[in-house]
C-alpha cells in the first residue's frame, strides 16, 4: 500500500476559504461567547444550511491565532466519508501545527488494506496517543462535519469525544442534529451553538447591507427584509442579489419570496438534493400549514409516521422550528415554506390539503386555523359556517387578528354572497383606519339582515348581528363620534338578554370608553361595573383584560394612580401569558401603564415601549391612548433635562392633531406646551400660546371637555404665577376647583388645589395656604402622586421653602421632598436660590423692563400704557432694587439672564 504522506491531498482544505479583500460582517458577540468557552473539550455548531458556520469558525479561528493558540483545520466534504481517507487528512491538518505529527497511528494506517469496524477502536487510540504527545492546547476545527457518513462514524465519533485528551479542543460545524444533544444532563464539557444563536439581529442586518453589500436600504427595508429571512444569512445574501439587479427597492422587496429563482436554486442544491422522494412529498404536502403536529401531518398525508417524519425533518436541520416546550407543534421558516408550496404548486391543486387541513382544526377545537385554511383552500362556504358558528367567540377571544388580513383579497362578490364575510371586512376596513366605509358596509350587512334578506339567521349569525353592532360603535367612537356610540350602546344593552354576557361586556367596555373621552368618569365606572359582572359569568380573558384598561384610567381620575398602576400589571402580565410579549392588546396597555407610571415617577420602565405603542394601528386604540403616550414621551423627555427636544417632539406632535377627532387632544397638548415654556422663562410665548388654548376651547360647545377645562386653568395660574399676578391665579383657580365635587375629580382636585395654595400664599395669605396644602400633599403622596410635585417645582419650591420656615415640626418629615424639588430645578438649569427674587418681579414691572430693552423713554413707556412719567419712574426704582441693579442697561441684561427677557 502506498505510504500516507505520498497520497495526493488538497492542501486548500487544510484552510478556510480565502475572503481576499471582500468585506465581511465580524459576528463579534459569537466570537467572544466561543472565546469564553474554549476551554471546553468539545464545541459544536448545529444549524441549517446557510447559518454562516464556516464564516463564524474563520473569524474565530483568526481570533484564537492573533491570541497565539495554535489552530488546526480541515473543511469536510462527502470524499472523507472513507475512514482512511479522513484519518489522512486530520494527520495532515494537524501536521500545520505540528510537521512530524502521526507517529503512532500512521504505521498503524499503513498496515490496514481496509477499516473494519472491530479495528476502529484501535485507529483511534493510536490516533488519540499522538494527540496527546502534542505540545500544549491545540484547536482542530472540522468545517461541515456532517457530510462524513461512514456507517461507523457515530460510534468513532462517541469513542474519540469520551477519550479526547485534554490538550485538544475539537470545535465541528455539522447541519444535522448531533447525537449529543440528546445526553440528558448535558455534559459539562459540551458547548454548542444552534440556529437561532446564528441568526442576524436586526441591527446586525443592517450592518450588512450597509458594510458588506453596499446598499443603501431605509430603516423600514431592512426591518422587512429582516422579518422575512428571520436573519438567515444566506437569506439576507440573496436578497442583496436581487436587490443589486433591481432599480426599484421597495418593488423587489415586495415581491420576495421563496419562489424566488436564486433563492429556490439554493434551496433546490443545497437543501432537497439527497432527500428521498418520500421526505420531499412530505415536506410539500405539510407545507401549506402555518403551524404543524404529527396527527394534523397525518390528516393530510395519509401517512401514520407523522412524528417520526418531523423528528427526521428536525434532525436534519430542515428549516423547522419547534413552538412549544413539549416538541409537538412545529412551524417552517417562511421562504422555506413558500419554496415548497411553490414546487407543490406544480404537481396540482393543493385545495384539497387546505380543505383537510380546515376541517382538522375545526374538530379539535381550533376555529381560527381552521377558518384560515377554508379562506386560503377558497372554500368559502364551510368558511363562511365557521364564522357564523365560532366568530363572537373568536372576537371575544382576540383570535380574529390572524383571518382578517384575508379578506382583502376576497373577490367583491364573494365577501357580498356572504353577510358574515361582509362584517368581519367591515372590521378589516376599521382596523386599516377606513370608518367611514367600515361604517357604511355595518349599516349594510345590518339592514339586509334584520329585513330578512340574506340566510336565515340563526343562533351564530344572531351572535355575529351582535358582533356588527360593537364594530359600529368602536368605529363611532375612534371617529369621535361620542354621542352616536353611546346611543348604539345603550340602544343594543337594552335589548340584549342577560344570557349574552360576552355581548353586554364588550358593549359596555365600549361604553365606558367612549364616557371616559368625555370626561364622564362616573359614568364609565358604571358602565366598567357591569363588564365585570357579565364577566363574572363567561371566559374571556380578552374582555377583561380590556376592561382593566379601562378601569386602570379610571382609578387615574380619581386620584389613585398607585391602585391603576397595579390593575394595569395585572392585565399585562395576563395578556404576556395568554398572547405573547408582542400583541395587539399590549399596544394600549402600554399606554395607560406609561401614564401611571409617569405619576409615580416611574416611567423609564415603560418608555422604550411607546414609540411602537403609540403609532399601533389597532382598532382597540383610542387617541385617548394614544394622546396619553405622546405626552408621557414628551413630558419625560423634557423633565429629564432634554428641554428643547421634549419640546419639539410635541410641537412636532402638535402638527399633526387636525380635525375634530383632536380637540380635546389638541388642549391638552397646548397646555402641556405652556407649562414648558415657562420652565423655559419664555412667558411671553407662553401667554401666546395660552391664548390660542383660550381661543380653541371657546369654539367649542360649553362643557364638552370638562379635563381639557381644567388644563386651562392650569395654564391660566402657571402663566399668573410666573408674571406675580397671584389674585388672577388665585381667582381661576378657585373658580375651577368648585366645579370638580364628583369621585373622579380628585385628580383635578388635587393638581388645582396644589396650585391655589400658592397663589394663597403669593397673595400673603399664609394660614390658608399652608392648611389647603398639608392634606392635597398627604393625599396626593399616599395615592402614589411624585410628578404632580416635581413638574411643578418652578412655582412650588419657594412655597415649600416658606413652609419649611413657618412650620418646621410638620415639614421636617417631608425634606426628601424640597431636594427632588431643587434637583428638578438643578436639571433644568434653573437657579432654585433665586426662584424668589424672579418671582418678586410683577407683571408691570415686566412689561417696563420689555420696554426699556426695545429702547423707549420713560416718556414713550408712560405714553403707551397710560401712567404718568412719574409712575414709570417708581416702578423703574423699585424694578432696579429688586434686580440689584443701577443702570437701564444693567436691569435688560440681568432681565435677560433671568429669564424676564428671554424672548427677546
Amino acid at each position: 500500500m502506498n505510504n500516507p504522506d505520498s497520497l495526493p491531498l488538497l492542501r486548500t482544505k487544510l484552510f478556510p476559504a480565502p475572503v481576499g479583500d471582500r468585506p465581511q460582517l465580524v459576528r463579534s458577540e459569537l466570537i467572544e461567547r466561543l472565546l469564553a468557552a474554549r476551554e471546553r473539550r468539545l464545541v459544536l455548531l448545529c444549524t441549517p444550511a446557510g447559518c454562516g458556520k464556516s464564516t463564524l469558525l474563520s473569524q474565530y479561528r483568526q481570533r484564537l491565532l492573533d491570541s497565539g493558540a495554535r489552530v488546526a483545520w480541515l473543511s469536510c466534504d462527502e470524499t472523507d466519508s472513507e475512514p482512511q481517507r479522513l484519518m489522512r487528512y486530520l494527520i495532515a491538518a494537524l501536521r500545520t501545527v505540528e510537521a512530524d505529527f502521526g507517529g503512532r497511528v500512521l504505521p498503524l494506517l499503513s498496515e490496514m488494506q481496509e477499516i473494519q469496524d472491530v479495528r476502529v477502536e484501535a485507529l483511534l487510540d493510536a490516533f488519540i496517543a499522538d494527540l496527546k504527545a502534542l505540545e500544549g492546547t491545540v484547536y482542530l476545527v472540522l468545517d461541515d462535519f456532517h457530510r462524513v457518513r461512514h456507517p461507523s462514524m457515530r460510534q468513532a465519533v462517541r469513542y474519540l469525544t469520551e477519550h479526547l485528551p485534554d490538550n485538544i479542543r475539537l470545535i465541528a460545524s455539522m447541519r444535522y442534529q448531533s447525537y449529543l444533544f440528546e445526553m440528558r444532563p448535558a455534559p459539562p464539557w459540551l458547548f454548542s451553538l444552534r440556529g437561532e444563536d446564528l441568526r442576524l439581529t436586526r441591527e446586525e442586518t443592517a450592518a450588512y447591507f450597509r458594510e458588506v453589500k453596499r446598499l443603501p436600504l431605509t430603516a423600514a427595508q431592512v426591518a422587512l427584509l429582516h422579518k422575512r429571512t428571520q436573519g438567515w444569512v444566506t437569506g439576507l445574501h440573496l436578497a442583496a442579489l436581487s436587490l443589486q439587479r433591481h432599480p426599484d427597492h421597495d418593488a423587489c422587496l415586495a415581491g420576495f419570496s421563496g419562489t424566488e429563482r436564486n433563492l429556490a436554486d439554493y434551496l433546490t442544491e443545497d437543501v432537497l438534493s439527497g432527500l428521498s422522494e418520500g421526505m420531499l412529498q412530505f415536506l410539500e404536502q405539510t407545507s401549506v400549514l402555518d403551524e404543524l403536529n404529527a396527527e394534523l401531518c397525518n390528516a393530510l398525508t395519509g401517512r401514520r409516521d407523522g412524528l417520526d417524519m418531523l423528528l427526521r425533518v428536525q434532525n436534519e436541520q430542515l428549516f423547522l422550528f419547534p413552538l412549544d416546550e413539549k416538541g409537538e407543534w412545529f412551524r417552517y421558516h417562511h421562504l422555506f415554506a413558500e419554496f415548497l408550496q411553490g414546487r407543490l404548486a406544480k404537481r396540482g391543486d393543493p385545495s384539497l390539503l387546505l380543505h383537510a387541513a380546515a376541517r382538522w382544526c375545526d374538530s379539535h377545537g381550533q376555529p381560527d386555523r381552521a377558518i384560515g385554511y377554508a379562506l386560503r383552500g377558497r372554500d368559502f362556504r364551510f368558511a363562511a359556517d365557521l364564522l357564523e358558528r365560532q366568530g363572537a367567540q373568536l372576537v371575544a377571544g382576540n383570535e380574529v387578528y390572524g383571518i382578517l388580513g384575508m379578506f382583502k383579497a376576497l373577490p367583491a362578490e364573494v365577501i357580498h354572497e356572504h353577510p358574515v364575510f361582509q362584517i368581519f371586512y367591515a372590521w378589516q376596513l376599521a382596523f386599516d383606519q377606513n370608518f367611514a366605509e367600515a361604517e357604511a358596509l355595518i349599516e349594510d350587512v345590518c339592514a339586509r339582515l334584520l329585513q330578512g334578506r340574506g340566510t336565515v339567521l340563526h343562533f351564530g349569525m344572531l351572535e355575529l348581528l351582535g358582533v356588527a353592532q360593537v364594530l359600529k360603535a368602536l368605529v363611532l367612537l375612534y371617529q369621535d363620534k361620542l354621542e352616536a356610540c353611546l346611543k348604539i350602546s345603550r340602544h343594543w344593552l337594552g335589548m340584549v338578554p342577560d344570557n349574552q354576557p360576552v355581548f353586554r361586556a364588550a358593549l359596555s367596555c365600549v361604553q365606558a370608553a367612549a364616557y371616559a373621552l368625555l370626561g364622564e368618569y362616573g359614568e364609565a365606572g358604571k358602565s366598567i361595573a357591569v363588564a365585570r359582572d357579565c364577566l363574572s359569568r363567561t371566559d374571556s380573558e380578552y374582555l377583561q383584560v380590556m376592561a382593566s384598561l379601562i378601569e386602570s384610567l379610571i382609578c387615574k381620575e380619581n386620584g389613585e394612580p398607585a391602585r391603576g398602576r397595579e390593575l394595569a400589571e395585572v392585565a399585562r402580565a395576563k395578556v404576556e401569558r395568554l398572547f405573547g410579549r408582542r400583541n395587539r392588546v399590549g399596544g394600549p396597555l402600554a399606554l395607560a401603564y406609561a401614564d401611571l407610571l409617569y405619576e409615580e415617577d416611574r416611567h423609564a420602565a415603560v418608555l422604550a415601549e411607546l414609540p411602537r405603542a403609540t403609532t399601533w394601528r389597532d382598532v382597540a386604540t383610542p387617541a385617548e391612548l394614544i394622546s396619553r403616550g405622546e405626552l408621557v414621551m414628551a413630558r419625560a423627555r423634557f423633565f429629564a433635562g432634554e428641554m428643547d427636544g421634549g419640546l419639539a417632539q410635541l410641537d412636532e406632535w402638535l402638527a399633526e392633531l387636525q380635525g375634530a377627532r383632536f380637540e380635546r387632544v389638541f388642549a391638552l397638548a397646548m397646555a402641556c406646551k405652556v407649562h414648558f415654556l415657562l420652565w423655559m422663562r419664555r412667558p411671553n410665548e407662553a401667554g401666546r400660546v395660552y391664548l390660542q388654548l383660550q381661543q380653541h376651547l371657546a369654539g367649542l360647545p360649553d362643557g364638552r371637555y370638562a379635563d381639557a377645562d381644567v388644563a386651562l386653568a392650569l395654564a391660566e395660574a402657571r402663566l399668573a404665577l410666573s408674571e406675580r399676578r397671584a389674585d388672577r391665579a388665585q381667582a381661576c383657580l378657585e373658580a375651577c376647583l368648585a366645579k370638580q365635587t364628583a369621585v373622579h375629580h380628585s385628580d383635578r382636585r388635587l393638581r388645582l388645589a396644589l396650585l391655589l395654595s400658592v397663589a394663597y400664599w403669593r397673595k400673603g395669605n399664609s394660614e390658608k395656604a399652608f392648611a389647603l396644602f398639608l392634606p392635597t400633599l398627604e393625599e396626593a403622596w399616599k395615592n402614589g402622586y411624585r410628578r404632580l410635585f416635581l413638574d411643578d417645582a418652578l412655582w412650588l419650591l419657594p412655597f415649600w421653602e416658606a413652609w419649611q420656615a413657618a412650620e418646621p415640626k410638620q415639614a421636617i418629615a417631608w425634606q426628601g421632598v424640597v431636594e427632588q424639588l431643587r434637583e428638578q430645578c438643578r436639571k433644568l438649569a434653573v437657579d432654585h436660590e433665586n426662584l424668589e427674587e424672579n418671582q418678586d418681579v410683577s407683571h408691570r414691572e415686566r412689561e417696563i423692563l420689555r420696554f426699556v430693552a426695545a429702547g423707549l423713554s420713560n416718556r414713550d413707556i408712560a405714553q403707551t400704557v397710560h401712567l404718568s412719567e412719574a409712575t414709570i419712574k417708581w416702578h423703574l426704582h423699585n424694578l432696579f432694587a429688586k434686580l440689584g441693579v443701577r443702570s437701564r442697561t444693567q436691569a435688560v441684561l440681568k432681565g435677560k439672564s433671568m429669564g424676564l427677557l428671554s424672548e427677546l
